[in-house]
């Protein structure tokens, strides 16, 4: 199954998550370390649901790109939901996958505009991360 994470570039190393598998986090001073780390998060995390006969999680989080800066978008309860890690407090919600990325395209071009002179370096990026998924031992 491929999973969706966000990778953050840190002052020493990068840290990631995964919005689809609660716990899936991974840390890593190269890319590749990080990337390799939450895919065995992850794998841990899936394992861990199938020993406990829970359901494995679907990845339903995609990203889009906007002006240079990575927006992971994912499916809640209520809707969408985005939320660009690089541009804090920026997010937006809608109804639809259409309107939620309508919505954030919209509020990162009017959040540059207004508050930054400088914007911040786009630091975050996504990865997609190729995970086994474990099958359910019968006892």
């Amino acid at each position: 199954m491929r999973y969706m994470a966000v990778v953050s570039k840190l002052p020493r190393n990068y840290s990631s998550f995964s919005p689809d598998v609660t716990g899936g986090v991974g840390i890593g001073k190269t890319l590749e370390e990080v990337t390799t780390s939450v895919r065995e998060g992850i794998e841990i995390i899936l394992e861990d649901l199938v020993e406990r006969g829970e359901p494995i999680p679907e990845p339903i989080s995609w990203a889009i790109e906007v002006k240079g800066y990575a927006v992971p978008i994912t499916k809640t309860p209520h809707g969408y939901r985005a939320e660009p890690p690089d541009l804090f407090p920026v997010v937006a919600a809608a109804d639809t996958r259409k309107r939620v990325e309508a919505l954030i395209r919209e509020t990162i071009k009017d959040y540059l505009a207004w508050h930054c002179k400088r914007p911040p370096e786009p630091t975050a990026r996504i990865v997609y991360v190729d995970v086994e998924v474990p099958q359910s031992v019968s006892a």
